[in-house]
């Protein structure tokens, strides 16, 4: 991410504290100009950074002098790239892409529902089509990645005055290049590549997208859909990686790469996509397995097999019953070895999906007096239920269920439980949701809650409760489309005479 950050570089200090004082008095026409002098006196000095802080601010405050200035500004960045030379005008051009691809998310519903115009004006916005504006998108990331050989010598830590800290990490992004492609990548790996549909659009479907590296990167995917975004998306990576290879820290490769391996695998068309995906990873777990860059690697794996989860069905076999666990054990060893890094940390969090403890719990509305009757409780680890009965009446319910929303519960639980009592659950070890039924015992006449806890205390910290509220009754009615009522008795049917209704 690109950004303004007064405080992290002290060239034109003066300056740009005097424009600060500026615009605290609403003297925005004051504070555009001296923007200007700054971005024409770093030209001449080759200050990229601060070419590219003042670039940004002039837009700003260009936006706050003239309304309705954004379209403008898309169009004002070619005065500003004309002045720069490179590495400043690669950023610039990179700015100025988002800054038409901004306009096409804001304007998406106009766009598509517009037809292409014979004659689309130069700048005109509102004659575009989408097509277009994608055209243009694509062109611009792309000569944003031009010159690359200043961009892959022009380290990041010069540039401290627009770029935001704590967002990319030296180690990830450790050229200006590996900023600008990543930029370009989150663009040309997006959804937006399925706007158009060419005869002969672009498929990842060649095995070689999963390779090795050094194969992946010398790889020629073959295609006429050369403006696919996938296509270029693929390219830019080729590239990015070539560059990477040989990196005596392999961070930034593996991060690269990792990020190709989920690309392809979200986007690819293959029969066996899971096995490659897999595969890939497992092998950037085994090549680095002593850097904490493959913690992400087994990361990633795990979710793969948390994903593969989803398709148990109880109903069908075994089949996928297990992958849970195999998620646990691969995040768990991450965590062990790598536990600080970005990996580890996903690793951590994955865990505590698998492991969050979860129940639903639900009974008939209405059962038969001095009868037992079925509970249905949904679960997720949990191996035993904590189970308590409560007469009570229409009047206390109400009381209860409409107090303030904290205050429900507390005042469920403290009503006199007539029973309470403990069931095991079936434990399947396998981290998946169950469902099960439980008997209750049977009970006279009455209105009653029934509350369930995960905890033998009940408490309201650290467990869970669900309650459900259940009415023992020998009376049945069915009502029809005449508002005529019949009065059963529940059991066997028959009318009840001289019924009274409410």
């Amino acid at each position: 991410m690109l950004n303004v950050n007064a405080q992290t570089n002290d060239d034109y200090t003066a300056q740009w504290k005097k424009i600060a004082a500026f615009e605290a008095k609403g003297l925005t026409k004051n504070a555009l100009e001296e923007t200007v002098r700054i971005f024409t006196d770093a030209v001449k000095k080759g200050n990229e950074a601060q070419q590219i802080k003042a670039a940004m601010s002039q837009m700003k405050y260009r936006n706050m002098v003239e309304e309705d200035n954004a379209q403008k500004n898309i169009f004002f960045a070619d005065t500003l790239i004309a002045q720069a030379k490179p590495p400043a005008k690669n950023i610039l051009l990179s700015m100025q892409a988002q800054l038409f691809q901004s306009y096409k998310e804001n304007n998406r519903y106009k766009l598509y529902g517009r037809t292409a115009l014979v004659e689309e004006i130069g700048n005109d916005l509102t004659t575009w089509s989408i097509k277009k504006l994608n055209e243009k998108i694509s062109s611009l990331y792309k000569a944003s990645l031009q010159n690359e050989n200043i961009l892959k010598a022009t380290e990041l830590k010069g540039l401290d005055a627009i770029i935001e800290k704590g967002v990319n990490s030296r180690q990830l992004r450790p050229t200006l290049y590996d900023l600008l492609a990543h930029r370009a990548l989150d663009y040309f790996m997006s959804s937006e590549n399925d706007v158009t549909q060419p005869a002969y659009k672009f498929i990842i479907n060649d095995p070689v997208a999963f390779a090795p590296v050094k194969e992946f990167a010398n790889h020629r995917f073959v295609t006429k859909d050369t403006a696919s975004l996938y296509y270029n998306a693929l390219l830019i990576m080729q590239d990015l990686l070539s560059f990477h290879a040989n990196d005596a820290n392999p961070e930034a490769l593996i991060d690269a790469d990792l990020k190709r391996l989920e690309f392809v695998n979200e986007h690819g068309s293959f029969t066996n996509k899971e096995t490659l995906y897999e595969a890939a990873l497992l092998n950037i777990e085994t090549k680095y397995s002593t850097g904490p860059a493959s913690a992400q690697a087994a990361y990633l794996r795990a979710r793969l097999h948390l994903q593969r989860a989803e398709k148990y069905n109880p109903l069908t076999g075994a089949a996928f019953q297990f992958e849970k666990v195999k998620a646990k054990e691969i995040a768990e060893a991450a965590l062990t070895k790598f536990p600080k890094s970005e990996g580890g940390i996903n690793a951590k969090n994955l865990l505590l999906e698998i492991e969050m403890p979860e129940m639903r719990f639900e009974t008939e509305k209405v059962n038969l007096p001095e009868q037992p009757f079925r509970a249905l409780v949904q679960y997720k680890n949990i191996n035993r239920i904590w189970l308590r009965l409560v007469k009570t009446n229409r009047d206390e319910i109400k009381r209860s269920e409409q107090t303030e929303y904290d205050k429900i519960w507390p005042a469920i639980l403290g009503l006199k439980a007539m029973r309470t009592w403990s069931v095991a659950l079936p434990d399947q070890k396998d981290y998946l949701e169950h469902a099960t039924e439980i008997k209750i015992d049977g009970l006279p006449l009455g209105t009653y809650y029934l509350i369930a806890s995960k905890n033998e205390d009940f408490s309201l910290g650290n467990n869970i409760i669900a309650r459900a509220v259940t009415f023992v009754s020998n009376i049945s009615y069915i009502a029809n489309s005449k508002n005529e009522l019949y009065v059963l008795d529940r059991n066997a049917g028959n009318p009840l005479a001289n019924a009274a209704v409410q």
